[in-house]
């Protein structure tokens, strides 16, 4: 197979691309891979399977036939990177979040439609292989109707400068819930936000948050609890609890083979999955090997930015009125 992918950016998560698209070309999905940073540093001791190196991405595209271009630089190169790309036609994996705001994403959309590329985000987790077999086991009515949802990402580093924890740890289960329960024409939406700390802080200084969510209107949605609670500083957690009307489903996003259903009182039992790719692995593959339809892939864009710039508000006026 022929498909040759450029990755621009190679700090620690790039390098996590790069491993991955080795493990893809030894497999023989991918053919050829580059790496493009302005850092000539990054680009010293690469492994043999890389084909070359780049400072400049426009030098690597016009020099190569890419197929795929993964950005993986920092939130504030996304957008620009991402229009400059896709006016040249190029497929290209934007790494979270798409944007710093609603209006951004929804250009970096508009100019999507009209260019020959396909624009892909990275919100890897819906390639989880526990996630692919929890929205199985919901949609065949295994655990109920879905009661609540809790999702917990906590990271035992600490915040990084320019970071907050909407885009950085929020964002995936914004971007996750809505496919893991299949609600795409039904919008979920914050109703309350907290800025964890010893002291009210603005959004770009909280270290942690906790999000309370719903969905609008009528029907089973209408009574489905969903918190999120993210956070830098603490003990390494990312879980994701379902809980059913019949029983419940867990989930550790650090495991990719198995996850458990139970309750508290009948206990909890394993589920093989039906692989464990890693979801960054797998979300290749998916691009790779499979196809959606771009109107579907932008309508999600679309949906998370939504959430993103709701919850980022939300934030905001509590801070004001707590300060």
């Amino acid at each position: 197979m022929s498909f040759n992918v450029g990755v621009v950016g190679c700090g620690r998560w790039g390098a996590k691309h790069l491993e991955t698209l080795i493990s893809l070309k030894r497999q023989g999905i991918v053919n050829e891979i580059y790496a493009c940073d302005i850092n000539p540093n990054r680009l010293e001791n690469l492994p043999p399977e890389i084909t070359g190196v780049y400072s400049n991405w426009a030098e690597m595209h016009h020099s190569n036939d890419l197929d795929l271009v993964s950005v993986v630089t920092p939130n504030s190169t996304h957008i620009s990177l991402g229009i400059a790309m896709l006016q040249q036609g190029l497929n290209v994996l934007v790494e979270k979040p798409l944007g710093a705001s609603f209006n951004d994403v929804k250009v970096l959309c508009d100019i999507a439609k009209k260019s020959k590329g396909t624009l892909y985000s990275g919100y890897l987790l819906r390639f989880h292989p526990g996630i692919e077999l929890a929205k199985e086991l919901i949609q065949n009515q295994y655990i109920g109707r879905v009661k609540s949802i809790r999702y917990t990402k906590y990271s035992s580093f600490e915040k990084p400068a320019n970071a907050n924890v909407i885009e950085n740890l929020a964002s995936h289960a914004f971007s996750t819930i809505p496919h893991l329960i299949n609600s795409k024409n039904i919008p979920l939406f914050p109703v309350a936000v907290t800025l964890v700390d010893s002291k009210p802080s603005p959004l770009e200084e909280a270290p942690q948050a906790k999000f309370h969510m719903a969905y609008p209107g009528q029907g089973n949605l209408s009574q489905l609890d969903v918190e999120v609670h993210v956070g830098w500083g603490k003990t390494d957690r990312n879980q994701l609890t379902i809980e059913g009307m019949k029983q419940n489903l867990r989930l550790d996003f650090r495991r990719h083979g198995s996850i458990e259903s139970g309750s508290t009182q009948t206990g909890y039992r394993e589920i093989i999955t039906h692989h464990s790719t890693p979801p960054l692995e797998a979300q290749y593959k998916h691009i790779i090997l499979s196809s959606t339809p771009t109107e579907e892939i932008l309508h999600d864009h679309i949906q998370t930015a939504t959430l993103l710039a709701k919850a980022t508000s939300l934030a905001q006026k509590w801070h004001n009125n707590n300060v």
